[in-house]
């Protein structure tokens, strides 16, 4: 018997900027819903138990309890846990800066929490977009963010809602926006998108550096389009099982029968590793992945 897949994508609609996380016993989708910028004025959350059967959870944020947003743009959320508390970086309103928000729970609903930006500078002229927290195995969070070519990390205060010491430049060649962290044998594997989003040059690439703030040398590609599949595959997360060493990546593609540059969609594939600990090419499907009860 064939095992049950989620296909891809993995569930309706038009949503894009995935990021992938397991809290809590169940796995979270948190996306872009990817339409107009004036439409782009909340942020709902997706839930699994097995990685196939996904369900809306509903909203998690909406920007008109973020009045110093400017009601548009609810672009790429990123959600780190701590000490039983949730918090939600994204970026708000096309460059009007990162904010964050907190709640007790990873479905919701957050709280915007400084009543203004955690960020709002250009610091290293990288737009204050695309925000991604990593927490490292000593418990320090880190946040990496940036677009316009620039990407910038910056440490997290203990309490996940204030920035501490310096913002580092740490680009890498081809980078664009969308940076994502994960470290595997002590290895920090830096990731970002690179091309444009809306044709078919956008992508994955990475990098590998023993520290956090790099030097991070661009290695190869981890995802891009296939002729045969879908276009625009970029701007993604990973996801480890705690425990092995089993990745899975989420990512938003344009189906080859869209044109418009709105129409994206989040599937999941399968990721892996050689030996020396390289990044091997993802393949995009249509299958999807295997499910993966917990």
């Amino acid at each position: 018997m064939e095992p049950t897949r989620a296909g891809n994508p993995v569930f309706e609609g038009w949503w894009a900027d995935p990021e992938l996380h397991l809290f809590a016993g169940r796995y979270y989708i948190y996306p872009t819903f990817s339409a107009l910028y004036e439409e782009q004025t909340f942020f709902d959350v997706w839930s699994s138990s097995d990685l196939v059967h996904w369900r809306n959870d509903g909203r998690i944020l909406d920007f008109a309890d973020v009045p110093w947003s400017t009601n548009r743009a609810a672009w790429a959320p990123s959600v780190a846990e701590k000490d039983g508390k949730y918090y939600i970086y994204f970026s708000a309103g096309d460059g009007a800066g990162i904010g964050v928000a907190v709640s007790d729970r990873p479905e919701g609903p957050f709280v915007d929490a400084l009543g203004g930006p955690l960020i709002k500078e250009y610091h290293h002229g990288a737009q204050p977009i695309d925000a991604h927290a990593f927490i490292d195995d000593d418990g320090q969070a880190y946040l990496y963010y940036g677009g316009w070519k620039h990407a910038v990390v910056v440490k997290l205060g203990a309490d996940m809602i204030s920035t501490e010491g310096e913002f580092l430049e740490i680009t890498p060649e081809n980078y664009v926006e969308g940076p994502f962290m994960v470290k595997r044998n002590g290895e920090y594997v830096f990731m970002w998108s690179e091309g444009s989003w809306g044709d078919s040059s956008y992508s994955v690439a990475y990098a590998r550096s023993r520290s956090p703030y790099g030097p991070f040398v661009r290695e190869g590609m981890v995802l891009q389009s296939d002729q045969a599949v879908a276009t625009s595959a970029g701007h993604h997360s990973v996801l480890q099982i705690p425990g092995t060493d089993e990745w899975y990546i989420c990512y938003h593609r344009r189906p080859l029968t869209e044109t418009a540059r709105d129409h994206r969609v989040t599937c999941i594939d399968r990721m892996f590793f050689d030996e020396d600990g390289r990044i091997l090419p993802v393949q995009i499907t249509f299958e999807g992945v295997e499910a993966r009860p917990l």
